[in-house]
């Protein structure tokens, strides 16, 4: 009896700890949402994902240049508007990403939410929800001190969503040469792939009705990223970013940009069991070996591959002929 009394002792300690550790959010603290999926439960219910970053803007002198000078970008070389676009968009690598904070959120239909307390800036949780009448479920940070809010995009458990890579596939960028791919993310205005709009099109015409974009992209640059998609007119979707906050893993590893696109892809198959999927991606790095792997272990799934190839072979390289090894060609089209 003294040993399960200890036991809940022990245990109330260490909440009532953990209690006064957590920390409500400051003025000059931040939430970034990054918009993510709901999908079915049961004919009643869904289940919605809320994805934040919680931090604090970084004022001291310099630490653009130093940000500048971890990447191999000479300042003293930049024109100004090239100054002024890596300070916009290197923005959210210049924070301090906060822990122990606590927050709360309100959807639409005034029902407040707790969100977990941060670590290392993140904070994420699935919320169990009425089913909505349309498919964007909007929330805000609840009693705001800085405004934030965004949305998690519902879809129904049977119909055509849409995959899409961003670099290369979406965006210009030039992956394969790392100095090209810092000029292209930090500091060029950012251009769309040739053919994209088209693609876009097909899509929609295959009645793809849900739109996600898996991508290696640090979830830093969403807010850049938001805002040239809505310039060209990119359909709106849900954002599968790695979510580091640690500036060393900015430039991640091929095995580990292969690791985070599978595990998001499986998990939207998972999340939506009855849907067909299009993958839409580039031959540069990955998305190849990706998709084909996918198409062979969930040969249901997936209704068809979709390739920007950057050599022009029209699927017919010796890299794309290998990694297609064994897909039915009915489900490959490249552009």
């Amino acid at each position: 009896m003294r040993k399960i009394l200890k036991m809940k002792l022990l245990s109330f300690a260490l909440c009532a700890a953990s209690m006064l550790d957590a920390s409500q959010l400051k003025s000059d603290e931040f939430v970034l949402f990054i918009p993510s999926i709901a999908y079915d439960l049961d004919d009643q219910t869904i289940a919605a994902e809320v994805k934040a970053f919680v931090y604090e803007k970084e004022r001291r002198l310099g630490v653009t240049s130093a940000f500048a000078a971890l990447l191999g970008i000479d300042m003293d070389a930049l024109s100004q508007i090239e100054k002024e676009r890596l300070y916009e968009r290197s923005a959210l690598f210049r924070v301090d990403y906060e822990s122990s904070k606590e927050f709360f959120i309100k959807f639409e239909n005034a029902v407040i939410q707790k969100m977990p307390q941060t670590k290392d800036g993140k904070s994420a949780k699935t919320f169990k929800l009425q089913k909505p009448l349309n498919h964007k479920i909007n929330f805000e940070l609840h009693k705001p001190i800085n405004a934030a809010k965004s949305f998690a995009l519902y879809a129904k458990n049977q119909g055509v969503s849409a995959v899409f890579d961003i670099d290369d596939t979406i965006k210009n960028s030039n992956v394969l040469d790392k100095k090209a791919l810092l000029a292209n993310t930090f500091l060029n205005e950012y251009e769309t792939v040739e053919g994209i709009q088209k693609i876009f099109e097909l899509v929609q015409n295959l009645r793809a009705d849900a739109y996600h974009y898996v991508s290696g992209s640090p979830a830093q640059l969403y807010p850049e990223l938001q805002k040239f998609f809505h310039k060209n007119n990119i359909p709106e979707g849900t954002f599968h970013l790695r979510d580091t906050t640690d500036l060393n893993d900015f430039m991640p590893s091929r095995e580990a940009t292969i690791k985070h696109k599978k595990e998001n892809i499986e998990k939207l198959f998972k999340s939506y069991p009855k849907r067909k999927f299009i993958l839409v991606g580039d031959s540069g790095e990955s998305d190849p070996e990706i998709y084909a792997d996918l198409q062979r272990k969930y040969p249901d799934k997936v209704l068809l591959i979709i390739i920007h190839d950057l050599q022009n072979s029209n699927g017919t390289s010796t890299k794309l002929k290998e990694n297609f090894k064994g897909v039915d060609k009915s489900v490959l089209l490249f552009f």
